[in-house]
């Protein structure tokens, strides 16, 4: 198997089998990927794309499988053999993935590649922009000091962002201040001031499939709870006066506090049962 890397400059050449929401990834400092073909009919047999996470406040990395595909579930070894002296370059000590779409050849093969398999319920859960206008914290005024991120040029955006960073703490972010202002919705994404810093910041990504995912929610400062519910009414707000109803935000459960968030804000919402697997890189 020949295999190449997958970079920002040639994803497009997998855009009929990679979803636009990942391949537009590429181009972000901590994603990979690699594909295999065949060496002699230069047939396309299997591709990986991952993204690289620190884990925690230590310096340990790990990589999440973001997009796995193959002819044939029997391409799958050798190409995470590959995959392995990949993340051994880049210091990986456990990959995982989640996954509603494996079959149950794939499984079998991911079972003798080392992973070890489950089902559980993913972190991802999804609701429309309908459903957030009807939260009880959309009906209050929000502070004229809450604006939406289009007001920042971009110097005071990024010196609020670098400010919001260090203080949030949380390096699976560690990416968001090397992206263009432009990467992210400007309209929907807030920020709120005081005494004329930058001080919070919700920001939205649309994705190519017209999804909105929220990607950092975080505010300082003594007023810092009030300022995170204004900051959250007021990108509500301003969904629903700008996207459809049926406009699909995708949260994504990172952590305890953003689940707890979400359980408070839609009790009983819960994400589809999907496929998981792990395994040692070490």
């Amino acid at each position: 198997m020949d295999i190449r890397k997958i970079y920002d400059d040639n994803i497009s050449d997998y855009s009929d089998l990679v979803d636009g929401d990942i391949a537009e990834n590429m181009g972000r400092m901590n994603y990979r990927g690699i594909a295999g073909y065949d060496s002699e009919t230069n047939d396309l047999l299997s591709m990986l794309i991952w993204e690289l996470k620190t884990v925690g406040d230590s310096t340990e990395t790990e990589s999440e499988l973001k997009w796995i595909y193959a002819v044939d579930s029997s391409f799958l070894s050798p190409m995470l053999e590959d995959y392995h002296n990949e993340a051994q370059s880049d210091d990986v000590s456990r990959t995982f993935f989640e996954s509603s779409s494996l079959g149950k050849a794939a499984k079998a093969e991911l079972g003798k590649c080392g992973f070890s398999l489950d089902f559980d319920e993913s972190r991802d859960i999804f609701v429309t922009v309908e459903e957030c206008k009807k939260l009880p914290i959309t009906k209050k005024s929000t502070p004229p000091y809450i604006q939406s991120i289009a007001n920042l040029d971009n110097q005071e955006f990024y010196q609020g962002l670098m400010n919001v960073l260090f203080k949030y703490e949380d390096p699976s972010q560690e990416d968001l201040a090397y992206l263009p202002k432009e990467w992210y919705e400007q309209s929907v994404s807030c920020y709120t001031k005081t005494d004329g810093k930058v001080t919070g910041l919700l920001l939205l990504h649309a994705c190519p499939s017209g999804l909105l995912i929220p990607v950092l929610y975080y505010a300082v400062g003594a007023d810092y709870k009030l300022n995170l519910i204004g900051m959250l009414r007021f990108s509500i707000n301003r969904a629903a006066e700008l996207y459809p109803g049926d406009t699909v935000i995708r949260i994504h459960r990172r952590n305890s506090e953003v689940k707890a968030l979400s359980s408070k804000l839609f009790p009983g919402k819960k994400g589809e049962e999907i496929t998981v697997g792990e395994r040692s890189e070490k």
